[in-house]
């Protein structure tokens, strides 16, 4: 398979930056006449020049041996699986969209269908439900998302005026508040410290139809929903809009890009996905660290648009091939695609402070086990490590677990515990 590679990193390093990385390198090459797979984290974590610049620490990485792995390892099946095909109606779980782990094991489901965060014990024994669809204390209309608060607390954030709602450790209603100017204002996650980060996305340009890329402007609000600190706005997410009078038609597209954001430590990341960048605020909204990591830009071609669409025919029984092939054709002839592919799918930070990105793999590239480079808390590149494909998203990482969602091959969700050994070599 094909592509075109913009012959540069994400971000140019400084030339001094340049020189001291080709030297380390060199030494490498020297002490490790082998293949890449030699390279350990220690080695690996030396390679990082880190510098300050007016107050900002920046990490600059290079990027490990693809045939490199760190040690850890995930078990081979899970711990906890909570879900079933069939039988008592708390396990039957209706689009999973997040899950976490109370301070005494509970785990919390967040039930997107009926609007509800579902709770079991550390066994994935069902205990309780709470909220559920409903404009009363406590429940949703549409429920977006949930994070920890303070004290052992939920808070859950949902469409109707963009409130959230706290609620103590055992499901009971604390209060519910709005954020401050947030008609269109989006919670993403919530700090330690009782603040809470929030998007709004801000439309530019003509009314043209055609590819549009959003900008999104990330604000910290305070306990209460008053706005605190602006981080500022970042490249959001392409797609494709029509204009038809005051009617609007927006279409998501493919290789489109995304934000991720979330809580590394003290501080709070917001990372878009254009670069191999990640950008992380202090509870004050101003900028403390940057962690680089070399990557070249690959540009989007039209062999990668037929690889996409012969990986999902594919999934297809035989029969439906060719109608299934013809169909995606037209569905995306005429239609414009970003220009380059993301850098990275997502991110996440552990309970143990390290940051963990999901590698990008072009269209074509197999359906191996998803791959992630692990940073330590400073931000130096450690090395790579594989994750279960059957967890398709990832919501928290403990010190010796993963829990996520999964889904079989019949598309019946769970969400699941896995087992995670940290390990050098």
């Amino acid at each position: 398979m094909s592509f075109v590679a913009v012959a540069r990193p994400c971000r140019p390093f400084a030339p001094a930056t340049v020189a001291v990385m080709a030297i380390v390198m060199t030494l490498l090459a020297c002490d490790n006449p082998g293949d890449g797979a030699a390279t350990d984290a220690e080695s690996l974590a030396r390679q990082a020049v880190i510098r300050d610049s007016a107050g900002i620490r920046i990490v600059e990485n290079l990027r490990p041996p693809a045939d490199s792995r760190l040690g850890w390892q995930v078990g081979t099946a899970p711990s906890v699986s909570i879900g079933a095909i069939e039988g008592a109606e708390p396990y039957l779980l209706d689009r999973v969209r997040g899950a976490l782990t109370m301070a005494d094991g509970r785990i919390v489901v967040r039930n997107s269908g009926p609007n509800e965060l579902r709770v079991f014990d550390a066994s994935g024994r069902y205990l309780s439900t709470w909220g559920g669809t409903g404009d009363g204390p406590g429940e949703f209309e549409n429920l977006l998302g949930f994070d920890r608060w303070q004290g052992d607390s939920l808070i859950a954030w949902f469409a109707q005026g963009r409130r959230l709602t706290v609620f103590d450790n055992r499901g009971n209603v604390g209060r519910t508040f709005a954020l401050e100017g947030a008609v269109h204002r989006s919670p993403e996650v919530a700090l330690p410290t009782g603040r809470t980060l929030a998007s709004e996305t801000i439309l530019r340009g003509s009314r043209q139809d055609g590819l549009h890329r959003q900008e999104d402007l990330y604000q910290l609000h305070g306990a209460e929903g008053a706005q605190q600190g602006r981080l500022g706005t970042f490249d959001g997410t392409e797609t494709n809009r029509e204009y038809n009078g005051n009617r609007t038609s927006v279409m998501s597209l493919i290789f489109d890009h995304d934000i991720a954001s979330f809580v590394w430590g003290d501080l709070v990341v917001v990372a878009p996905n254009y670069g191999y960048e990640i950008r992380a605020f202090g509870a004050d909204g101003m900028l403390k660290r940057i962690v680089w990591r070399d990557h070249e830009v690959i540009a989007r071609t039209d062999a990668h648009l037929d690889a996409y669409i012969e990986d999902r025919v594919m999934r297809q029984p035989e029969r439906l091939r060719a109608d299934r092939r013809r169909a995606m054709r037209e569905r995306y002839e005429g239609i414009p695609l970003p220009e380059t592919h993301p850098a990275f799918v997502t991110a996440i930070a552990d309970v143990l402070d390290h940051l963990w990105v999901q590698e990008y793999r072009l269209p074509g590239a197999g359906d191996a086990d998803p791959l992630w480079t692990i940073f330590d808390p400073e931000g130096r590149v450690l090395g790579l490590v594989e994750t279960p494909a059957v967890l398709t998203d990832i919501y928290e990482i403990g010190e010796d677990y993963i829990l996520g969602r999964a889904t079989d091959d019949l598309g019946v969700e769970y969400a699941q515990v896995w087992p995670l050994r940290r390990r050098e070599r």
